[in-house]
């Protein structure tokens, strides 16, 4: 009887949906001017699917003002990366291209969207602390990241500004891997030369 309700019980997990496993992924272009390519995501839930697609076309709407408005003339792309899709988190990483005409080079950000597909709704940094609790440790606080960073800056040969010192606070341009590790991201200009580029800091390593 205990071997028939376990085999039972086994069988039902089997067939139990994952809501991360589900998860699809439709490629779509901005109407606008440029070539903006995004992910428009589809699952079973329609109120968590609308939730994740709006903050999806919040960010890109927020970039296509920030680009038309100061300078008509831009030239500026939009392209997409699925790095993380299971144990229930979608991580999304945008880049956008820019160019101002006249500038003396073109500019390229990396915005990480990173979702709890259960409820639809973006991991925060304080959300990082509900996934793992190693997230909570001296390692992952402001002084461990920035620990990381410099090493990475070492081992890599890269030159980072003489007046950083140290991370004031826990970046919150962050997102998952394929293997569920942390990447933070540093943007041109943010703790390093342009010519060092965007930094992909993977925390686990």
């Amino acid at each position: 009887m205990l071997r028939k309700i376990f085999c039972t019980l086994i069988l039902a997990l089997m067939i139990l949906p994952n809501i991360c496993d589900a998860t699809q992924i439709q490629e779509k272009n901005y109407n606008g001017d440029f070539k903006f390519v995004y992910p428009e995501v589809k699952i079973s839930d329609r109120i968590i699917e609308n939730r994740i697609n709006e903050k999806i076309r919040e960010e890109i709407k927020e970039f296509f003002s920030t680009v038309r408005e100061p300078n008509p003339s831009a030239s500026a792309s939009m392209s997409y990366e699925i790095t993380c899709d299971k144990n229930n988190i979608l991580s999304i990483v945008l880049t956008e291209y820019v160019y101002y005409q006249g500038a003396a080079h073109p500019l390229t950000f990396k915005h990480a969207l990173n979702f709890d597909v259960r409820s639809g709704k973006l991991i925060g940094v304080e959300g990082l602390k509900k996934i793992s609790r190693k997230y909570a440790t001296e390692n992952y606080s402001p002084k461990g990241i920035t620990k990381k960073l410099k090493t990475y800056a070492k081992r890599n040969r890269i030159s980072l500004y003489d007046s950083f010192k140290e991370l004031e606070n826990f970046p919150e341009n962050f997102y998952f891997d394929e293997n569920l590790h942390l990447h933070v991201i540093f943007q041109q200009y943010d703790v390093a030369p342009y010519a060092v580029g965007i930094i992909d800091l993977d925390t686990d390593m």
